[in-house]
């Protein structure tokens, strides 16, 4: 008995010795395999973090089955970003004062004195993005350009370098950042990208900031500002602020999140206008072509930004007048729905509002002739009723 138990004690550190130095050797056996036959120095048992860019070649496929945390590269992102705005941006010149003689001269090369016309497409005098598919674009013009703009005098081109002449202009005036709507003459399909929502610019998310071909710059919203005090429903005042010091060569340019949707435009003052602003033009032009705003006709404060005395509540938007504002405006669908000063709404059909969806923002996403449902607060006792939008004159 005594025999079997000393023998035991003898070949319990021999098994243990053999599995440690075959886990060394197994371990050993696949660096030598990754590295001399697949040519893979990764090791993801060393790291719960890997980078796809050092994949070997030879691996045709990468499946992420459970995928709580996927690092990608902020230089892809960015790449990809412009990869994907590039075909929404068009080039604008000032049209070369040549003939058609002169076109047919420069054709020959026969010899070096001979004329050659041409664009250079590194330095447009402005940018113009695609806003709806049949051909109209927007673009913040620049304050030398904006002085005697004239369709006829310009020219723009795409980025598979079609050249387009500009027909048909907006007569929206006096639009925030000098911005201004065009056609562009026997356009059709052109690609178009998304505008971000009040609700999904947030601070510290990162920017692009393209004012052309080869000038981008790399930012972060750093500030997202509303006016003080009474704000009107019908009104969209909210400005943004980048961070770091913007050059004069990123005036009259456009700001797009990394998913490639449109932020802000940039003035010539170098003023950041929320794209968010432009809703109600944007959306004009996608339906009828012709500039008409929605009227609700209120003043409200929002309480998620103040706080006031003797008021628990920190959501919704406060009916509120003063001595020179009325709360709700004589004639005005509120009105007539009933709203009084000292109501809070609280919901716009299925949006509760708060910090991220204040209620002219919401109000902004809807068409004159929608009818919406309200959520408010009155005397404590939670209310709902249904407005039809008003046109704004």
């Amino acid at each position: 008995m005594e025999k079997k138990e000393k023998r035991k004690n003898t070949l319990l550190p021999l098994v243990a010795l053999a599995v440690f130095f075959g886990f060394i050797a197994g371990i050993t056996g696949e660096i030598i395999i990754r590295t001399y036959f697949f040519n893979d120095y990764s090791a993801s048992y060393f790291n719960n973090e890997f980078n796809i860019n050092d994949l070997a070649s030879n691996r045709s496929s990468l499946i992420i089955r459970d995928a709580k945390k996927v690092v990608v590269s902020q230089d892809v992102k960015v790449e990809e970003t412009m990869n994907s705005v590039q075909n929404t941006l068009l080039r604008v010149f000032k049209k070369a004062d040549i003939t058609k003689e002169d076109l047919l001269v420069s054709d020959s090369l026969a010899t070096s004195s001979q004329a050659i016309y041409y664009y250079d497409l590194n330095r447009p005098d402005f940018i113009a993005l695609s806003i709806t598919s049949d051909g109209w674009v927007a673009a913040s013009l620049p304050e030398n350009v904006a002085i005697d703009f004239n369709l006829d005098s310009y020219i723009a081109i795409d980025n598979n370098r079609r050249i387009y002449n500009l027909d048909e202009m907006s007569d929206f005036k006096e639009l925030p950042g000098n911005l201004v709507f065009f056609h562009l003459e026997g356009a059709n399909n052109m690609p178009i990208r998304a505008v971000a929502s009040r609700s999904s610019v947030s601070l510290g998310q990162s920017a692009v900031m393209v004012a052309d071909f080869d000038s981008v710059y790399l930012t972060s919203v750093s500030a997202i500002e509303f006016p003080e005090g009474i704000l009107s429903s019908d009104e969209l005042n909210v400005r943004l602020n980048l961070a770091g010091d913007l050059s004069e060569r990123f005036a009259n340019s456009f700001v797009f999140n990394l998913a490639g949707d449109l932020v802000a435009v940039v003035g010539s003052n170098r003023e950041l206008i929320p794209a968010f602003s432009y809703t109600h033009y944007w959306q004009s032009f996608f339906s009828d072509k012709e500039f008409s705003q929605p009227f609700f006709g209120v003043n409200y404060l929002d309480l998620s930004r103040i706080k006031v005395l003797d008021l628990e509540k920190s959501k919704g938007a406060l009916l509120f007048s003063s001595d020179d504002i009325l709360a709700v405006l004589p004639g005005s669908p509120a009105e007539e729905a009933g709203l009084r000063v000292g109501d809070i709404i609280t919901w716009v059909n299925n949006v509760e509002l708060d910090y991220n969806h204040d209620l002219s923002s919401v109000i902004s996403t809807f068409k004159p002739g929608d009818e919406v449902t309200l959520s408010y607060l009155r005397s404590g006792v939670e209310n709902s009723v249904k407005i039809k939008l008003g046109v704004k004159k």
